[in-house]
């Protein structure tokens, strides 16, 4: 499923919340919905949230670097060492094809994105001496390093995610749930329903679970515009209820919903 599409099902997933929830829709709250509803892709190097988070000109000078570093310090060896130039040309040739061939392009965004997220990390303990922060940013470094769609597309993802983000409601209020139900809104309502699938219960089962009732390779499309045109016509259901009847207790359990005078 596109980015795109599951951006939108977890915006849509948290405004829905909100009014159930009977907390205040808010701009931050809708930014932090946006990200994890993202988020699982992460381990994706040309997904949409890995493309935010890295990009081709830094790529490619740390590529360079990753070129450079360890020619110059063959080349400085020979210096040092009297070493025939020719040789260390061959040397230094058949290193930079290795290095070229070892160090692909998802290699080294993965990497960017791991130095990019430690740095965060450490800038963020030093600010608010929490251990939360740490905890949920090791969370987001882990996952680049793993094959697409296994730990981050696991019920087990969420569930480490639920309880890292449980002590960060000074940030917003309930951030465990917007958080975790962004991301849920990502596998359940998204990559589910992908003729791929997602294992579930990864790493004890590699079973991928699929719930695609189409078939061909514009099935995809389709179940995006079927889920996120639910999702609104929720929305707009929610939206009208919560005026009608004020508190999420009443939309969903009283005051006769269906005789609405």
């Amino acid at each position: 499923m596109k980015g795109k599409a599951h951006a939108s099902i977890g915006l849509l997933t948290y405004y829905n919340y909100t009014i159930l929830s009977n907390t205040e829709f808010t701009i931050l709250g809708g930014a932090i919905s946006l990200f994890f509803s993202l988020l699982p892709d992460l381990d994706h190097f040309n997904s949409v949230i890995s493309k935010k988070l890295s990009n081709k000109k830094i790529e490619s000078l740390v590529e360079a670097l990753m070129m450079l570093v360890p020619l110059s310090t063959l080349l400085y060896l020979g210096y040092l060492k009297k070493f025939d130039y020719s040789i260390l040309f061959f040397l230094g040739l058949i290193l930079f094809i290795s290095i070229k061939k070892k160090f692909k392009t998802s290699i080294i965004r993965k990497f960017i994105i791991s130095i990019f997220l430690i740095l965060i990390c450490i800038l963020s303990y030093n600010l608010f001496k929490n251990i939360a922060i740490v905890k949920l940013l090791l969370f987001f470094i882990l996952i680049p390093w793993f094959s697409h769609r296994t730990f981050s597309h696991s019920i087990f993802s969420a569930v480490i995610l639920y309880f890292i983000t449980n002590n960060l409601g000074f940030i917003i209020k309930n951030l465990n749930m917007i958080a975790t139900l962004s991301y849920l809104s990502h596998l359940f309502l998204g990559d589910i329903l992908t003729s791929q699938g997602i294992p579930l219960f990864w790493p004890l089962s590699k079973q991928r679970f699929k719930l695609n009732p189409f078939k061909g390779p514009s099935s995809v499309n389709i179940i995006e515009n079927i889920v996120i045109l639910l999702m609104v016509l929720l929305a707009f259901y929610l939206t009208f209820v919560s005026i009608k009847y004020k508190t999420p207790q009443q939309i969903l359990l009283g005051s006769s919903i269906f005789n609405i005078s």
